[in-house]
């Protein structure tokens, strides 16, 4: 099966770092080919400008809101030509306007994903809050876009005094993690899985990759994520282990892996947010039970690996339904959006 093309979105208020974060991505990428989808209010991209030059491929969606669209054909053909395999792209970063309504990004991502897109996926709602501007967090008065948002990323942590106070804010309302920053210091890693790609030997001329990154000298590190690896030797129960990624374990962003049900071949399992993907395993992949990693902020290790433990099959009991995992078979939940 062809590879799909994660598609993130991210918004946030006017000012908050949403070009400074897709900057960071471009200019850290590492190999990762990222194209870029500059969503404009108005007649002049003047996001796009920020970040030409740095993209493999610049698409600026001008002249009005794209959450305004009453449709998603335009969106679904802009994405299906990016995610295409002759486009070779790893990663698509669609930044929306400051003035576009999330929620309504997210539906028309969906519907495009489950399209004429068929080589992109929902690579998450990463909502980007600035710390130090001034942007309403609170649990009274919360931006409504971190309610659904699947990553928060608070940024600019190094001009307040105490950012603390904001974190617990946001974590209290915000149903995925929430990763403070400077600078919007994302890690690429955390959004994709970095591409298996072997280049030719590196000669005395610096790629343009190479020389964007040794530019971006000056900014800071990555911000701290985590991964936990959990590997089991039992299939695993279809109904429990379904209703565990329906809960979305604490602090985590994103998932992959392999598992095995009862009486069944194995299935790959990929998770963003709230979205699940399931597809049968290419023959040459086999596991008795699962291998899984989960990627996220403040992640509870032992919390997993218990919660895993949980979703065991019962030994002796007839091969169960597979139909609370197949519901989730190249689909997305979208009830959450």
């Amino acid at each position: 099966m062809p590879r799909r093309v994660p598609v993130v979105l991210v918004a946030g208020h006017l000012g908050a770092g949403k070009s400074t974060l897709v900057n960071h991505l471009l200019r850290r990428a590492d190999g990762v080919r990222i194209g870029v989808v500059v969503n404009d209010f108005g007649a002049i991209g003047i996001d796009a400008m920020l970040v030409a030059g740095q993209a493999s491929v610049v698409t600026s969606l001008a002249d009005g809101c794209l959450c305004c669209t009453t449709d998603a054909n335009g969106l679904a053909g802009l994405l299906a030509e990016l995610t295409a395999p002759a486009a070779r792209l790893d990663l698509v970063v669609v930044e929306a306007s400051g003035l576009a309504e999330p929620r309504e990004l997210v539906r028309l991502l969906l519907d495009a994903v489950g399209g004429e897109a068929r080589h992109a996926a929902y690579g998450g709602l990463v909502v980007v809050v600035d710390a130090a501007g001034g942007a309403v967090a609170s649990v009274d008065e919360p931006d409504p876009a971190v309610r659904f948002a699947d990553l928060v990323v608070l940024n600019q942590v190094d001009r307040v005094d105490d950012p603390a106070p904001l974190l617990a804010s946001l974590r209290a309302i915000a149903p995925g993690p929430v990763l403070p920053v400077v600078r919007g210091a994302l890690d690429p890693a955390l959004l994709v899985d970095p591409p298996a790609r072997r280049g030719p030997p590196r000669s005395g001329q610096l790629s343009f990759d190479a020389l964007l990154r040794e530019d971006a000298g000056a900014e800071h590190a990555h911000a701290a994520w985590e991964s936990v690896a959990v590997d089991r030797d039992a299939p695993l129960d279809p109904a429990r282990f379904a209703a565990f990624l329906e809960a979305g374990p604490t602090g985590v962003f994103r998932s992959k892996g392999v598992v095995r049900f009862p009486g069944a071949a194995p299935f790959v399992v990929q998770t963003v947010g709230t979205a699940i993907r399931v597809r049968p395993a290419p023959r040459s992949v086999d596991v008795a039970g699962a291998r899984l990693v989960f990627l996220g902020v403040g992640l509870d290790a032992a919390g997993l690996h218990a919660a895993l433990d949980a979703c065991a099959a019962d030994p002796g009991a007839s091969e169960p339904s597979l139909l609370p995992v197949l519901r989730y078979e190249e689909s997305y939940r979208v009830d959450a959006v």
